[in-house]
């Protein structure tokens, strides 16, 4: 085990709620106006259900009348002073004041309901707070002049493969290059390395060994960046990286092996250089220019987190909004079998709805999930415009206790018995460890493998799809804290003497584990011991009973149905159990896995 003496920094996140005070300004900011937060009741409506929903009045907003305009053909609603102009109107009913301290003003609640509608409705609305006697009036959302909130009426459930997946993100430029050649040499991170998709290719035994079920590469389209975070031709696969012949045989050969491919799907913002911008930058009256916002043309638009060579496209423009779908559907007709959705917070709910729709006429059976690094409000309300979205609430809760000790035995429970109960059974929360936006784990841990396994086998016996960042499982960390960034993206370890060959056997068993189990993880849990002085956790899934040691001394436990079980799988040497007593002893950051038999 090697371990290091760096100076661990703070991990970062994504996202507009990282700091306390971007928490409080957003708070302050949304509930002083007129807020939705796209509180509907039931969150994902199925035919014949009434929909309720609710809209929150704060101090900044002077009304006495809230109306929702409202669609169920798919079309644009209209309306202003309580009279629809498309649609129909429905207006809303003052069911409570509170007062907001933190604002320090009063908020009103309104609610109003959608009538049941059959299945395959697709409802539109907007939402308008007005004064009778001023006239005045303010429309909800971010959008100018309006919102358009939407969702469809159906019965769509996640498909079974991503509730029994084993997800392997690859970061396709550091994972591995044509095969008999190597990577680029490099002195710097923020260029190319020379992963391919020839390369995924060949490495799909290896990949099949470990039993990965489903690969999430990162972006793949034409780019001026090593990431592609920032397409400039949704239609095409960067040259760097091969053909769209070569995608098209990667997919073949990886659904051989009974593993999918999830491709990273950017609809937030696109490059500086996609010629689409460029048109629009160009000419304020061309009709591409209404695909972004431009607040002062042509230099001055919307931009992803301020980053000008990432221009924000407005994703409900009927024509950039097809423009995108068109491209999903292309790549699902290739054969791919669903997206990760990039900074999915920044498309609308009703985007959502749509890009969901289409893919899945499609493909019936594939997969959309987000990433919201946002509350988890937030995050539920995603549900029936997408099949979930990535957990990173746990992956916070997992490093707090695993990693930095800011959690109790008791106090991580508590979080996930919390967690696990506030999402929608039909809304799926993929695991992780780590990312390609964060430090590595294993860094985090200084080295320390021992405690990189425990997190691990926490991980893959809870609910969730769980995620393998590529190379975490033979030991690939970083040199530096991750400052720059791409410090977490190191290229992937191929030399077997420089893996770390008894944590890759660790990571084959701990997936062998997940597959056996995979009907009974999302069974309910039975906490059996909690001691946070010692830092024990031990808990019961169906027929597994999962003790974990978080501390650096040698634990000690007592585990009922000991007569019957057999040890499944230990994350270090040296654990013993006594039969006849139940006594279960575990060394330091150790955990094990136990079966009943019976």
């Amino acid at each position: 085990m090697e371990t290091t003496n760096q100076t661990i920094e703070p991990d970062f996140i994504f996202g507009t709620l990282a700091t306390d005070d971007l928490r409080l300004a957003s708070i302050k900011k949304e509930h002083s106006g007129l807020w939705h937060g796209q509180r509907l009741s039931p969150q994902d409506p199925r035919p014949g259900e009434s929909i309720t929903v609710t809209i929150g009045v704060g101090p900044d907003i002077s009304a006495d009348r809230v109306t929702l305009y409202v669609t169920t053909d798919g079309s644009e609603p209209r309306g202003q002073h309580g009279v629809a102009e498309n649609g129909f109107a429905i207006p809303l009913e003052k069911i409570h004041v509170d007062w907001d301290t933190l604002l320090w003003g009063y908020r009103d609640t309104w609610q109003a309901s959608i009538p049941p509608q059959p299945a395959g409705t697709h409802v539109q609305y907007i939402i308008e707070a007005w004064q009778t006697v001023s006239g005045a009036s303010v429309y909800a959302g971010r959008r100018i002049p309006r919102q358009v909130f939407g969702f469809f009426v159906d019965e769509q459930t996640v498909p079974q493969w991503l509730r029994d997946a084993v997800i392997y993100q690859i970061f396709v430029d550091r994972f591995a290059p044509d095969p008999d050649s190597d990577f680029i040499q490099t002195d710097t991170l923020n260029t190319h390395f020379g992963g391919t998709l020839k390369g995924i290719t060949g490495r799909l035994d290896y990949l099949a060994d470990l039993g990965i079920t489903c690969v999430w590469l990162t972006p793949i389209f034409t780019s001026p960046t090593y990431h592609r975070y920032d397409a400039t031709d949704f239609f095409s696969i960067d040259a760097m990286l091969g053909t769209e012949d070569d995608f098209r045989a990667l997919v073949a050969e990886a659904h051989r092996r009974g593993i999918r491919v999830v491709l990273d799907f950017v609809a937030n913002h696109i490059s500086h250089r996609h010629p689409i911008f460029l048109q629009a930058q160009q000419n304020g009256g061309t009709p591409y220019a209404d695909w972004f916002t431009f607040n002062n043309h042509p230099y001055d638009y919307d931009t992803f987190f301020g980053v000008k060579s990432m221009p924000k496209l407005n994703t409900d423009h009927p024509t950039a909004r097809q423009y995108l779908i068109e491209a999903a559907q292309y790549w699902l007709r290739a054969g791919c079998d669903g997206y990760r959705l990039d900074h999915a917070q920044g498309p609308t709910h009703a985007f959502w709805s749509i890009f969901r729709r289409a893919t899945r006429a499609v493909k019936p059976d594939s997969v959309t999930f987000g990433e919201v690094v946002e509350p988890p409000s937030l995050q539920r309300s995603f549900a029936g415009r997408m099949d979930g979205t990535l957990d990173f609430l746990l992956h916070q809760a997992l490093r707090n206790f695993f990693a930095y000790n800011q959690l109790t035995a008791s106090q991580f429970n508590a979080f996930l018995q919390r967690h696990m109960s506030y999402f929608p059974e039909n809304f799926i929360l993929p695991s992780f460890l780590d990312n390609h936006d964060m430090n590595r784990f294993l860094w985090v841990v200084n080295g320390d493998v021992r405690r990189l396994k425990l997190a691990a086998l926490c991980q893959f016996t809870l609910p969730g799809p769980p995620i393998v960042y590529y190379g975490t499982e033979v030991g690939l960390s970083q040199k530096a804290h991750v400052g720059p960034m791409e410090e977490c993206r190191l290229p992937m370890i191929w030399d077997e003497a420089a893996q770390d060959r008894q944590l890759l056997g660790f990571y084959e068993d701990v997936i062998a584990l997940r597959h056996k189990g995979k009907a009974e993880w999302e069974k309910p849990r039975t906490v059996l011991a909690l001691d946070d002085e010692r830092g024990i956790y031990v808990y019961r899934v169906g027929r597994f009973t999962i003790a974990l040691n978080n501390c650096d001394c040698p634990a000690e436990i007592s585990l009922p149905h000991h007569e019957t079980s057999r040890l499944e799988l230990a994350t270090v040497a040296g654990v013993s159990r006594t039969k006849t007593t139940g006594i279960l002893q575990i060394p330091p950051y150790g955990g094990v896995c136990l079966k009943d038999m019976a």
